[in-house]
């Protein structure tokens, strides 16, 4: 997040560590709680409730998609 450029819009506040806990020290932590809160965000002390704001992805399923068909190899006869 240091490495990160300047001005770039980039979400800094929603990265919380392990079980939603807020790992920045002050005054960053308060500002942090205070952005995540904006967005309707649920924070109780110093932690993220995960219950109701933890990202899932998507299932994706394997219908309707096609797989490759392996190339014979190189050594292998053909008939």
């Amino acid at each position: 997040m240091a490495a990160t450029p300047s001005g770039k819009g980039i979400p800094w506040h929603r990265v919380v560590g392990e079980r939603g806990k807020i790992l920045i020290r002050e005054p960053y932590a308060s500002l942090q709680k205070k952005l995540l809160e904006s967005e309707g965000v649920k924070v109780i002390e110093s932690r993220v409730d995960l219950n109701s704001h933890l990202w899932k992805p998507p299932k994706t399923s394997m219908a309707g998609k096609t797989t490759a068909k392996k190339k014979p190899s190189r050594g292998s006869s053909q008939k």
